[in-house]
């Protein structure tokens, strides 16, 4: 009797085991375990107060996950939670790893990338002196002065790596055609990422006044000989004065000025044209710009005496 009561237990017991192989097996084929690659969003949790990250931290990361696949079907990346602490760091390189926080059921099999490097500095103020370069040129015949810029010191707050490096900040001033006074208020840009300037812009003002000029005489640049049995007897330049403007420091040099060249080559008879004048090394205008220039010919002195003396014969 007891022995009966025994098999009759025990094969209640296998039947309920075969039953639940059946319903995993079952719950296997109809849901099985699938993978997923999810796109999410990067958290960042700042590091301590007076600190600051420099480096290269992605926006999101890639995750690979496992479940069942009526479950992984229905998964979102706002199902996930994916975290850079860097609250606890101190100052120094550090390579800290993505925390990903899966919803039930779910497994985070794969993170990319799983860590990110990262370089914890200290946050440090610094002034630097603010310097203007021109872009473009006055108008003609004029020149931009020293500029006046306030304020001429501006504040950098940033990583100290970044901050030390930086030894003045540039701004640039339109200068184009002026002819007066140029007066802008410009920004002003670290030029890295991660260091702000106080105040955000400077004004710069810029005098804009007329170069300084002379007169000076013009010597023709004769070139070539004239025809057989002629010569040069002089030149006359007209205007014989011309004036230059330029630079003080480019005027000093400048004593004479010179035309192109006018070639007399194979002359019987005085030529005369209408030429340019050269602008010096320095200088930025001639007025006027041309001159008249006659070169006189003659008989060459030596065939005038034969000529003289052959009826004598």
């Amino acid at each position: 009797m007891a022995g009966i009561k025994w098999r009759n237990m025990a094969l209640r017991i296998l039947s309920v085991l075969l039953a639940v192989l059946l319903w995993i097996y079952a719950t296997n084929e109809q849901n099985p375990v699938n993978d997923q690659i999810l796109s999410i969003q990067l958290q960042r949790r700042d590091p301590p107060a007076g600190m600051v990250v420099s480096g290269s931290i992605p926006s999101n990361v890639s995750i690979r996950v496992q479940g069942s696949r009526t479950r992984v079907a229905a998964l979102t990346p706002a199902d996930f939670q994916a975290v850079l602490d860097l609250s606890g760091l101190s100052e120094g390189d550090h390579n800290v790893p993505v925390k990903v926080s899966p919803p039930p059921g779910i497994q985070v099999i794969q993170v990319t990338p799983g860590r990110v490097y990262v370089v914890v500095e200290s946050v440090v103020e610094k002034q630097v002196d603010v310097a203007a370069a021109f872009k473009g040129n006055p108008a003609k015949g004029y020149t931009a002065l020293e500029p006046a810029i306030q304020p001429s010191k501006v504040t950098l707050r940033g990583p100290g790596s970044k901050v030390n490096a930086i030894d003045h900040i540039k701004v640039t001033v339109d200068v184009e055609s002026a002819t007066g006074v140029v007066d802008q208020t410009v920004p002003v840009s670290s030029g890295q990422n991660g260091v702000t300037v106080s105040p955000q812009s400077v004004r710069v003002t810029v005098p804009v006044t007329p170069l300084p000029s002379k007169t000076v005489a013009v010597r023709a640049g004769v070139v070539g000989e004239p025809a057989r049995e002629y010569e040069m007897a002089g030149v006359t330049v007209n205007p014989a004065n011309v004036q230059v403007t330029a630079p003080s420091e480019a005027l000093s040099g400048i004593n004479w000025v010179e035309t192109e060249n006018i070639d007399i080559k194979g002359a019987d008879r005085d030529v005369t044209v209408r030429i340019g004048v050269r602008l010096p090394t320095g200088a930025v205008e001639i007025k006027p710009a041309a001159v008249e220039v006659t070169v006189h010919l003659r008989k060459a002195r030596g065939q005038e005496s034969g000529a003289s003396g052959q009826p004598g014969r």
